[in-house]
This record gives C-alpha cells, structure tokens and sequence, in this order.
C-alpha cells in the first residue's frame, strides 16, 4: 500500500477581479500606513471601489483623498515630527504594496 506525504491542495483562481485588488491594497496600504482598516472608510463598500475604478480614479488619487478630507497622518513615517511628514501616499507606496501583497512579478 503506498501511502502519499503530498498535501492536498484546493485549487484557487489566480486572477483577481479589480475590486478584490483594490481591496487588498486598500487593507494593506490604511493599516500600513494610517493604521486603519478598510472598515473604516467608505471603501468598505464594494460598490464604492467599483464607482472609482470605472470612473478611473487611480487607487493613490482615491487615498490621498481620504487623507486631505479626513486630515489623515501617516503612523508609518518613524522619526519624524508629525509636522514634517507627508501625509499622503505616493505610487512607490502602492508598488510595495503590491510586491509585499505577491500582485505584482518583481
């Protein structure tokens, strides 16, 4: 009798649709760097992640303004007084989010 050490293993679609990338990016990006959650804003709504991508408002355009309307400070940026940080977040953020996220090939 063979007894097989492979795991089993559930198959699992690799390709996300746009909001379930939004998603992801929106909970790593507001806990990461503003400690919040996703909860915590209107992008809890799926609806409102679908609004701004067909709109075609760009997930950094969609943070930043969150961060101007709600006076949002970045908790990410260490030894820095908080009236010398930039609150808002930059496409490099979004880039590192991605990789640190596996949605983006090195």
């Amino acid at each position: 009798m063979h007894i097989s050490t492979v795991p089993t293993t559930v198959t699992v679609s690799s390709r996300l649709s746009s909001v379930q990338v939004w998603q992801k990016l929106l909970t790593y990006i507001l806990e990461h760097h503003y400690g919040l959650t996703i909860n915590d804003t209107p992008f809890s709504n799926n609806t409102t992640i679908q609004e701004h991508i067909e709109a075609g408002v760009n997930l950094t355009d969609a943070v930043n303004f969150l961060v101007e309307r709600f006076d949002l400070v970045r908790v990410d940026q260490k030894g820095f007084s908080w009236q010398d940080q930039e609150p808002w977040i930059t496409s490099l953020d979004v880039h590192r989010a991605q990789f640190n996220l596996g949605l983006k090939r090195s």
